[in-house]
């Protein structure tokens, strides 16, 4: 298998298709919806938490059966979420076909695109992939993270994007003062918080 290449991709006003009802259906609607994609769903029964998504308007709600044209190239990222293997075949095929990002839920084979566990801490991101071979193992280091960043680091994150902006103004042709005073910046407020964190441990 060829390596996986890492992005993160801008949602905001896309269309996102999701085929299925149930419980994953709604965390990937909801996933799509915060990051700003205007979301489908087509699914003939639906469980509540899209029952109420469709009430709020967050999604629109189509309720029947997956059609093989109901995926066309104006949706960007379709994720098909179902219980139904044939229905899930019938989203990859034709998102292939289409060249449109696809996600099959627990079913890697069928996925040109890897959800990854999502550690957030405002603009700050660290997305976690085991390639789509263990989903559990993401899940737990994901959980470990969570505990190991710090819940200031969105804040960390806002300031060196404003000394970042800054710089451009003040130094707009020197690109390599720019990188070396937010290095040592960066470095800076770690070092101070690795010497907080031993202070609080206390002596061994």
């Amino acid at each position: 298998m060829a390596e996986l290449f890492p992005i993160f991709v801008k949602l905001k006003a896309r269309k996102a298709l999701v085929v299925g009802g149930g419980n994953m259906a709604a965390v990937r609607a909801k996933q799509l919806r915060r990051a700003g994609a205007r979301v489908t769903v087509v699914s003939l029964e639906a469980g509540n938490e899209i029952e109420d998504l469709a009430k709020t308007k967050s999604i629109f709600l189509v309720r029947r059966g997956f059609r093989r044209t109901d995926l066309s190239r104006r949706y960007f990222i379709v994720v098909a979420a179902t219980d139904d293997p044939k229905t899930q075949q019938a989203v990859f095929e034709r998102a292939e076909r289409l060249g449109i990002l696809c996600n099959v839920v627990d079913r890697p084979e069928s996925c040109n695109f890897y959800m990854p566990a999502i550690v957030s801490r405002g603009d700050l991101k660290i997305a976690i992939s085991t390639s789509g071979r263990s989903p559990a193992l993401a899940g737990k280091l994901r959980q470990y993270l969570e505990e190991a960043v710090p819940e200031n680091a969105a804040e960390m994150t806002e300031i060196v994007g404003r000394l970042r902006s800054k710089l451009r103004m003040e130094l707009p042709s020197d690109l390599a003062t720019q990188k070396k005073l937010v290095d040592d910046f960066v470095e800076t407020i770690l070092k101070q918080r690795r010497t907080r964190q031993r202070v609080r441990a206390g002596p061994l």
